[in-house]
């Protein structure tokens, strides 16, 4: 497993370096201090996991994203931002823009680890067919608006009703009525079960 960590915080970055050859020392960790240099690092040599901050000087963690995104080479990247706590404009941009998830900050290093290793059991555990994809999106496109189809891919992605309601401008309450809509519009039950339509048509 290779992940590349962007940050310019060089105290973090050798923090999260130490706990990660602690905690999996079969892992490769590499470091970077920019956007700039974490693009040379990408198109170098493949990374599983790019994990970026999304506030730094000269090409910030949504530049990079975008860079990423539009490789045919990188874009099966795995992506996770790291945000201040408080920056909740630009998570919701992050997200749009195709990042898998997102820390915020402060957070501890087993946070990270476990954020990873989520996301990267998610991938494994549920390998997704393009055809079977767009045709679950197909059909989502014909039964929810395009709001209950947002509150899918963010339940999709783990978050909660508070994180949902941050990331998309509306109120928990809102959150709530959305989801009870998806469950019975989808005759689904769950959390759990709403997860698993999110990521079979790839809105995660």
């Amino acid at each position: 497993m290779r992940i590349l960590i962007v940050d310019d915080e060089p105290l973090l970055l050798l923090a999260l370096q130490r706990s990660f050859r602690a905690g999996e020392p079969g892992w490769e960790v590499v470091l970077a201090r920019s956007g700039v240099e974490a693009l040379e690092q990408l198109r170098l040599q493949p990374f599983d996991v790019l994990v970026s901050d999304i506030t730094m000087p000269g090409m910030d963690g949504m530049a990079l994203l975008a860079q990423v995104r539009a490789d045919p080479l990188l874009t099966d990247t795995t992506v996770i931002f790291m945000t201040a706590k408080d920056d909740r404009e630009s998570m919701r941009a992050g997200m749009t823009a195709g990042a898998d998830d997102y820390l915020t900050k402060p957070f501890t290093p087993a946070e990270l680890l476990a954020a990873i290793t989520g996301r990267l059991r998610r991938r494994e555990l549920v390998p997704l067919k393009t055809t079977e994809a767009r045709q679950s999106r197909e059909q989502l496109d014909a039964l929810l608006t395009e709001r209950e189809r947002e509150v899918l891919a963010q339940i999709g992605q783990g978050l909660v009703t508070k994180e949902i309601a941050a990331a998309l401008g509306i109120s928990p309450r809102t959150v709530d009525v959305h989801r009870t809509n998806l469950m019975r519009k989808l005759d689904l039950h769950n959390a759990t079960a709403l997860t698993r339509l999110a990521i079979k048509a790839q809105l995660v």
